[in-house]
Parts: structure tokens; sequence; C-alpha cells
């Protein structure tokens, strides 16, 4: 049986404690903010999914905004999905809307 995904997913919230803990380990992570009603969001998941069993040097988190308001207002999110990237604990880009795999793939390795 093979992995399905590697993404470290919150569907029901996180502590903003837990997040700052996750994020002050270091090194790459990106976190897709979501939410269930939203339909790009449901197109990139797949997608989101595939790139964490491709990049083994980023960590892939996904938190629904519903959820996890604090995030939103932390992180000025103003449009869903918005992706995060964080590099040795500080936030370095903010990507609003969806990507396609390519769009992903030039983000990380640019950022990371």
């Amino acid at each position: 049986m093979t992995e399905q995904h590697k993404v470290m997913e919150y569907p029901e919230g996180i502590s903003e404690e837990k997040f700052n803990e996750i994020v002050g380990k270091g090194g790459n992570i990106l976190v897709d903010v979501f939410t269930s009603w939203c339909g790009p969001c449901k197109r990139v998941k797949p997608i989101f999914q595939e790139l964490s069993l491709e990049y083994d040097n980023v960590t892939f988190v996904s938190l629904d905004l519903d959820y996890t308001r604090w995030i939103g207002e932390k992180h000025d999110i103003h449009a869903i999905p918005t992706f995060l990237f964080f590099k040795n604990g500080n936030m370095v880009y903010k990507h609003l809307g969806g990507m396609f795999k390519d769009g992903f793939v030039s983000m990380i390795k640019e950022k990371f």
C-alpha cells in the first residue's frame, strides 16, 4: 500500500500555540488555509497532497479557516485558499488563491 499524502491536517482547527510549535521547529513549512465550502480549495487539495509526497524537505500543513480564525487575523487572510510559506520560523511569502501544480513547484523552489 502506498502513502496517499503526508499533509498534517487539522480540519477542526489547531491552537496558535500548537501551530507556533510546528513552525518553531524550523525548516520549510507550507500551510494551506482553506474552508470546506470553498470550490478552489477542493480543487487544490489533491495537488497539495501529491506535493507532500514529492518534497521531503517541506512540511505540509492544512488548516480550516472556519475552525482556525486566529490564523486569518494574524496573517491578514481575506481570500481562500491562501498559502503561507515559512522558512526557519519566519513567514517568507503569502499566496492568495489557487495554483496549478507547476505554480506550486516554482514557488517551492523559489522560496525554499
